[in-house]
């Protein structure tokens, strides 16, 4: 029933069936303002071979391959949308790839400043920064080591044993921006590393970014930084604990994840998974120009789809989704300005239950995720990829389309 309500709020506060997180609508700008957003755009690949991309990872190949001129344009509809003046980006090719989408999806945005380094990552995406406002200075660390990381205290995740030197998976980007009028803005722009098993390695990279923040405020205490981009971890997460305990201050920190307790919590979701592991992290010299309530996040198409074996849905931008706010580029001036307040929606009334036919796993013949409105034949390979904790079992077709499922395209009739 949760699942039902949630998923027809969202259908009231969107204009796609296939917008289930986030505002339909960016938040109007304020004057006088900077609009900072985080964005990750899903291997943005531009049509040029780049030779050291080959094998496996071709940049030409399927894996992930070019990314399609109609994806381009949707990624291209949400940073319109958004109006960012600062927009940080995760899964980019290159800096060439940057300058290619800049030029070509984004005429007339302004983002005459553009910033990309090589993260050191093997599969060849990396951090980077369109702006409109100058860039006075960009680093990063690829091959920086974390194996002199310490863990102090209790809760860390065990490091798996044979582990020997350890890395960032991608370094951070860090952008130093200035201002016509002086006002300075540093950025770490973040992918942390993905996967469920990986906590620890996400532990290692956040403490060792958070030591480069904590020396770069140490050196200067009113110097203003944000730390944001996709973390790969919810709120509760140790790695991101480690900014919070550092002194970095959510600008979403209000935020509801569980329908069950509050019917809006679908509008801070940032991930199609029905997660929130994108942030927008500010020091305290930072959040003193942070337009309190002026955070957002902003939905696209959510629709479901095999991505191991299906090929992008029309209309999909990205499996994340924009998330900005605003600032005043005045030192402490932020709570001078108001927020424009949220679109106001209702929740609607509950569907009735639908009574859920399922059998133990052995017995079915027919699977799904817990999370997926798709099913597959128990036969299927795509089964083995699906948490065994998330697995549910059908007896027949009708009972799993019972469950307003439907297929996957491997296995329709």
């Amino acid at each position: 029933m949760i699942f039902h309500c949630c998923f027809a709020l969202l259908l009231a506060l969107t204009q796609s069936d296939h917008h289930k997180f986030g505002l339909k609508e960016a938040q109007p700008r304020i004057d006088n303002t900077i609009r900072v957003c985080t964005y990750n755009v899903l291997n943005l690949f531009d049509h040029t071979d780049d030779p050291t991309l080959e094998g496996e990872f071709d940049d030409m190949g399927d894996n992930p391959g070019p990314t399609s001129i109609a994806r381009c344009k949707e990624l291209a509809k949400a940073i319109r949308e958004v109006d960012a003046d600062i927009l940080a980006l995760q899964e980019v090719e290159s800096l060439e790839a940057l300058h290619w989408f800049n030029d070509n999806f984004l005429k007339g945005m302004g983002y005459e400043y553009v910033a990309s380094l090589d993260a050191g990552y093997y599969r060849g995406v990396e951090q980077s920064v369109l702006s409109r406002i100058p860039i006075c200075h960009t680093t990063n660390w690829p091959n920086e080591s974390l194996s002199d990381v310490k863990r102090a205290g209790p809760n860390w995740t065990e490091v798996p044993r044979g582990t020997d030197e350890i890395k960032y998976q991608r370094s951070p980007l860090c952008v130093t921006l200035q201002t016509e009028d002086g006002y300075t803005l540093t950025l770490f722009v973040l992918h942390h590393k993905a996967g469920r098993s990986t906590n620890w390695h996400r532990e290692y990279e956040a403490i060792k970014t958070m030591e480069k923040v904590s020396e770069m405020m140490f050196k200067n205490p009113n110097a203003n930084i944000m730390v944001l981009g996709d973390f790969n971890a919810a709120p509760w997460d140790k790695s991101v604990k480690v900014y919070l305990e550092g002194g970095m201050i959510d600008a979403m920190a209000h935020r509801s994840t569980n329908v069950q307790y509050d019917e809006d919590a679908p509008l801070y979701k940032t991930h199609t998974s029905d997660r929130v592991i994108d942030f927008i992290l500010l020091n305290p010299a930072a959040y003193r120009e942070f337009v309190p309530k002026s955070a957002f996040v902003l939905g696209t198409s959510a629709e479901d789809y095999d991505w191991r074996n299906d090929p992008i849905p029309s209309g999909y931008a990205s499996d994340h989704y924009p998330v900005a706010i605003d600032i005043v580029p005045s030192e402490g001036k932020g709570v001078c300005v108001k927020a424009h307040p949220y679109p106001e929606f209702t929740a609607p009334e509950p569907e009735p239950e639908v009574e859920v036919k399922t059998v133990p796993l052995e017995d079915a013949l027919f699977i799904a995720s817990k999370r997926s409105e798709k099913f597959h034949k128990a036969t299927c390979k795509n089964v083995d990829s699906i948490s065994p904790k998330n697995k549910v079992g059908f007896e027949t077709r009708s009972d799993a389309t019972d469950t307003k499922r439907v297929p996957a395209k491997c296995c329709s009739p």
